[in-house]
């Protein structure tokens, strides 16, 4: 019989990736005056500093398993915003199209509210 640890082991880090992908959540979180290059790693470091420097009031063990997490998600998430780098130069230097973009879709999300006021 086949060992499957190995898938097993594939399995439980992309999963724990899921859970922490910093690069994510880093772009869900920055406005779009402060957008800056590697938005992934520097959360993860800020949060590990945090950690470290006793500034979050988690339990040690939660502190642990949020450690874990970011370190297994640290390589992947630079690797992610290496990928991505020149989408995030383009979106420092253009800020204009993406204003846009947001003002078109707030727009919209609007009318939508409005007709679903008149119905």
């Amino acid at each position: 019989m086949k060992s499957n640890v190995g898938r097993w082991a594939v399995v439980v880090l992309l999963s724990i990736d899921l859970f922490g992908c910093s690069s994510v959540r880093a772009r869900n979180e920055i406005p779009n005056q402060e957008w800056t290059v590697y938005p992934g790693p520097r959360k993860a470091v800020d949060e590990m500093g945090d950690i470290f420097s006793s500034r979050r009031s988690e339990p040690d063990w939660i502190k642990g398993l949020i450690t874990a997490i970011l370190v297994v998600d640290l390589p992947i998430t630079t690797v992610f915003d290496t990928v991505v780098a020149p989408y995030d130069v383009y979106r420092i230097y253009n800020p204009e199209d993406f204003e846009k973009t947001r003002k078109t879709s707030e727009s919209s999300s609007e009318r939508k509210a409005e007709s679903q006021k008149a119905q």
